[in-house]
């Protein structure tokens, strides 16, 4: 099957270059060739798609979502009543919104079988593409540990997604070995405590040095390559030392951790939506008093370390913890990362090349050069001048993956 589909301008992120009167040509799921009409030589048979008064550009990614998760707060009473086959079909409409807003790949940072991802894969149902880490793990007592003091354990039980509580440096290893065996393409640690969970202090760094290693050590053999939830400083510090890939949120970065990320090359994944969301479910009334007002105390500081972290260059790769919020909602990221003083082009760059590297997809998503997969968004306009074109799904007009149009708005 070919694809040819005519635009108003094609956009380059990398470059941040507009290229008027644009097309861009998708054979078999994969770009063949894009650029302007005029030097484009489209095959009769294609199936052309007119995308009259849209800007092309590639489609985007979020390297921290986390579909399992509805977005509408945390009401424990009304968790404890969900069956976990509920928790699995949730990521029916969340996978559909994800790509309808422009998201056509994702890294799931957890809580999300491998089935998930199968059934996209296999077109069972409507979804971006991604890559998965199954379970996050943590200590006892830490960031996914969800035993409340009065002994009940509000987690759900999905029968393939392992333990995510483990404590000691070789049952971290089997741990590992039991997550990749589980379908997990990323190891995901939580190497600090967190907002959402009751135990523990976002202050606090948990998982030891060793620990950590050991699943650093463990993920390497096969591949792997591991995320850190790491919020505190020394959690930061440690997850660092201990040789991980990305750094999760980040609230309280500073010159040391910074000057380590530069010195390895780390990305750091801010998700400065996320705790806006907790608040906003607080006011609502869908929050644990615990929670928010964690939430409502590393807001400030999120930004400011995010912040300084942009101003240094270390390398951003767009990540929002959707499932926190509302699935579909992840561009509210863009403006965000923008009035912290990422510039329009870094913010589209964070979510399309720097992303795609950072999550091992690098020339294969993000991208419309010749190889990589067909995904493009089309938008009302240039998302340099105007951030709300990304930032909003309903100003996402056209979604195309593999060559297959998923949404299609009418001028």
């Amino acid at each position: 099957m070919i694809t040819a589909v005519f635009g108003d301008a094609l956009l380059d992120p990398v470059r941040a270059e507009l290229t008027p009167d644009a097309v861009v040509v998708i054979e078999d799921g994969r770009v063949t060739a894009r650029g302007p009409r005029s030097t484009i030589s489209v095959p009769a048979d294609a199936l052309k798609l007119n995308a009259e008064g849209l800007t092309l550009l590639p489609g985007l990614v979020d390297c921290h979502v986390h579909l399992r998760s509805q977005g509408t707060g945390r009401d424990l009473t009304d968790w404890l009543g969900t069956p976990p086959s509920l928790w699995v079909a949730a990521t029916v409409p969340a996978a559909r919104l994800t790509l309808e807003a422009g998201f056509t790949a994702i890294r799931d940072a957890g809580g999300t079988p491998a089935g998930v991802r199968m059934a996209v894969e296999r077109g069972i149902m409507p979804g971006p593409r991604m890559k998965i880490a199954v379970v996050g793990l943590s200590q006892t007592g830490g960031h996914t540990d969800q035993h409340f003091m009065c002994g009940v354990n509000i987690a759900p039980r999905i029968p393939d997604v392992p333990n995510s509580v483990v404590d000691g440096v070789e049952p971290m290893r089997q741990r590992v070995r039991e997550t990749i065996r589980a379908g997990a393409d990323w190891i995901k640690l939580c190497t600090s405590g967190g907002v959402l969970s009751p135990n523990d202090d976002p202050h606090h760094a948990t998982l030891t040095v060793g620990e950590i290693r050991a699943a650093v050590e463990e993920a390497a053999t096969q591949g792997r390559k591991v995320m850190a939830h790491a919020q505190a400083n020394q959690g930061i510090k440690n997850a660092l030392i201990g040789g991980v890939a990305t750094i999760e949120h980040g609230i309280w970065l500073d010159d040391d951790a910074i000057e380590m990320m530069l010195d390895g090359g780390n990305a750091l994944v801010p998700t400065l939506v996320a705790p806006l969301w907790v608040i906003r479910h607080a006011d609502e009334g869908r929050m644990p008093k615990w929670a928010a007002d964690k939430g409502r105390a590393v807001f400030d500081d999120h930004k400011e370390s995010v912040r300084r972290a942009i101003e240094a260059g270390v390398r951003i790769a767009f990540g929002t913890d959707t499932g926190v919020g509302p699935h579909g909602s992840m561009g509210e990221e863009f403006l965000l990362l923008n009035e912290l003083g990422m510039e329009p082009a870094d913010c589209l760059r964070s979510a399309t090349s720097v992303a795609a590297e950072t999550i091992g997809w690098k020339g294969e998503v993000g991208t419309l050069e010749p190889g990589a997969f067909g995904d493009l968004i089309g938008v009302p306009g240039n998302p340099l001048e105007n951030l709300e074109l990304v930032a909003k799904a309903a100003n996402v007009h056209l979604v195309v993956k593999g060559g297959e149009v998923v949404k299609e708005r009418a001028a």
